[in-house]
């Protein structure tokens, strides 16, 4: 069963006391949703955005020590948390402040027997502030809904002495840490590992347990869970070891990991999650129980164009703003559709008549005719034979032949009819000029009438 030994021996003496001064929490939690859950991505926020956190932690015997009873609990149940701020600098820097607090520990100071007083219940710990850099990888001056492909980070931090030394939650003295992280991100999973080194300038010594510098290392992996968007299993093993004898074990060895859960919604992450220890080192706890939220205000615009995530038909295409459809965030490199980008179009908004666009700029040719003048098929009425007008001879009958009185003989105008029968003179071979012919006053016919009967023997 795993332990979190302190005092390996009986009968350590009352000025051990003063040695409660070391911070035995191992568990601090990423800095931005970019990370897993103890172990921090490579991605920064970006210029001037910034992040808010607040992190709860239960853990179960992190701190037991040997009597002649056996082993026994000091701290035997722990509820601390974290609040966190993080500020992005430009593109690649960040600053960030992580202040652990203890709100509730049942403790047994007797099984220390040092003579010290009672381990107080609640207790703040040393704040550590964090500056972050991304060495490698896409910068963040381009809000992304997510940041993928590879990266490189390094991170300097440092502890302030401003927490409790007797509560096992401060050090009483600055100590340094340096870390370096690598990972890869892609739709929405993501794999990372650290390597850091922790410097403490004076060793602490509780009971016959000495803590020096510390080498510390982590690996997480983070899985897309497809129930919803923005819904991820995360995995995570981390620990502290002794720098002078990293393989010795015992008390100096932590070891722990974590599988947890990550949702984001309207730019707020929610994780939790649930650890084991591996080793009996000390803050090491049997279990431990977490619940972070982290606040990320800021809109997401992948491809940089100034139409959020959330409007933008083509996040990851940037808009072109030409002049046409600059709202919908997409690029328009055929305004016009005529197969010209525009970037050759001397007229992009205006499509080109087809078939009259010689030298192929994009404008139609000089002398095309009207658009409206185009039959369905394409084609001028002046090519093809047809007159867009059915009547344009303007009598008003419908066809162009120019006949409008319909007689057949090419001409608009009424023939005349001498005899009354209904037939044109020109084609009446018998005309009755008896019959049509009017007598004079005297009863006899004229000259005229003479003649036309003649005519028509």
């Amino acid at each position: 069963m795993r332990m979190a030994v302190l005092v390996a021996l009986l009968g350590v003496s009352a000025t051990v006391s003063a040695q409660r001064n070391i911070d035995i929490e191992r568990f601090r939690p990423a800095f931005d949703h970019e990370g897993f859950l103890g172990l921090n991505g490579t991605s920064t926020p970006g210029p001037w955005r910034w992040n808010v956190g607040l992190w709860l932690n239960y853990s179960k015997s992190p701190l037991t020590g040997r009597t002649a009873g056996g082993t026994r609990d000091v701290i035997r149940h722990r509820f601390g948390g974290d609040l966190q701020l993080q500020l992005g600098l430009g593109g690649r820097f960040a600053v960030a402040v992580d202040v652990p607090l203890v709100f509730h520990q049942t403790t047994r100071t007797e099984v220390l027997a040092d003579g010290g007083p009672t381990l107080q219940s609640s207790a703040f710990g040393d704040p550590r502030v964090a500056l972050r850099a991304r060495l490698y990888g896409r910068d963040s001056k381009v809000l992304r809904q997510r940041n993928e492909g590879p990266g490189i980070s390094l991170l300097a931090a440092t502890t302030l002495p401003v927490g409790n030394e007797g509560s096992f939650s401060g050090e009483g003295q600055f100590t340094f840490e340096l870390q370096l992280a690598a990972d890869f991100h892609v739709f929405g999973a993501g794999a990372g590992v650290m390597l850091g080194w922790r410097h403490r300038p004076n060793d602490r010594v509780i009971g016959t347990v000495v803590f020096r510098d510390q080498l510390l290392f982590g690996v997480g992996l983070k899985v897309p869970i497809p129930v919803t968007t923005d819904l991820a299993a995360i995995l995570e093993v981390q620990g502290a070891l002794d720098a002078r004898d990293p393989f010795g074990g015992g008390a100096r060895q932590a070891i722990e990991g974590e599988l947890g859960i990550q949702f984001r919604r309207n730019h707020v992450s929610y994780v939790a999650g649930v650890g084991v220890g591996f080793t009996n080192g000390v803050g090491t706890p049997t279990v431990r129980g977490l619940f972070g939220i982290q606040w990320a205000p800021r809109e997401a615009d992948a491809d940089g164009d100034g139409i959020s995530d959330d409007e933008d038909s083509c996040p990851h295409l940037p808009e072109d703003f030409d002049g046409f459809d600059d709202l919908d965030g997409c690029m328009d490199p055929d305004n016009d559709n005529d197969f010209i980008p525009d970037v050759d179009d001397q007229c992009p908004n205006e499509e080109a008549l087809e078939g009259y666009d010689e030298d192929e700029d994009g404008c139609t040719d000089p002398g095309a005719p009207d658009p409206s003048d185009l039959n369905a098929s394409g084609e001028s009425d002046a090519d093809d034979g047809a007159d867009a007008d059915p009547d344009a001879d303007g009598d008003a009958d419908g066809d162009a032949d120019g006949d409008a009185d319909g007689d057949a003989d090419g001409d608009a105008d009424a023939d005349a009819d001498a005899d009354g029968d209904g037939d044109a003179d020109r084609g009446d071979d018998a005309t009755d000029a008896d019959a049509d012919a009017a007598d004079t006053p005297d009863g006899e016919t004229n000259a005229a009438e003479s003649n036309a009967e003649a005519n028509g023997t």
